[in-house]
């Protein structure tokens, strides 16, 4: 049976950590399905589902990746996936890009999230950035959802427009098309 390893690693950024842990991986025969890495600051984060070959434990996955996260300065942590999560995302679900703009300010990501999570919407991404504005700080968000079925995105559209509002934000909320996918 696959045997799959979500892994999570962080450190200060620093050219050569996507080098080291993808070596780390085909050295092991390992292979490298879903990531997602990215700067945040000052730090490097990492996320990544590998799945292991036959001959190899997620121990031996361990005692691989130590001496690259050590050298690096990595602190990492590894979680071997239940039969259950190794299945696809929702069936009957469509994606959607959602991408909110605006000041920044306490509490966007929290009332969209809250938003979503009311309404069986699950987030698949998730991406913040502030950049310096004319009067003020400016805030983006954009996420990919998955949406229970067409009646779910009207309902989540209608909530989006009054927190657009409410938050004082411009909102895009739109389907992914197969040929973007």
């Amino acid at each position: 049976m696959k045997k799959q390893i979500a892994l999570s690693a962080v450190g200060k950024d620093q050219p050569g950590i996507v080098a080291a842990l993808s070596k780390v991986f085909f050295d092991n025969q390992c292979n490298l399905e879903d990531s997602s890495m990215t700067r945040l600051k000052g730090d490097f984060a990492v996320l990544l589902l590998i799945s292991l070959p036959e001959n190899r434990t997620p121990e031996d996955l361990r005692k691989a990746v130590e001496p690259a996260a050590q050298k690096w300065g990595l602190v990492f942590s590894m979680r071997e996936l239940p039969p259950g999560e190794m299945e696809p995302g929702a069936s009957g679900s469509l994606p959607y890009t959602l991408v909110v703009y605006g000041v920044d300010h306490p509490g966007i990501v929290y009332r969209i999230a809250q938003a979503a999570a009311e309404e069986r919407i699950n987030i698949t991404d998730l991406r913040t950035h502030v950049t310096p504005g004319p009067q003020a700080p400016l805030y983006s968000l954009a996420m990919e959802v998955e949406v229970p079925g067409a009646r779910g995105a009207g309902a989540f559209g209608k909530r989006l427009e009054a927190l657009k509002k409410e938050l004082k934000v411009e909102v895009s909320f739109k389907a992914v098309e197969a040929e973007e996918l």
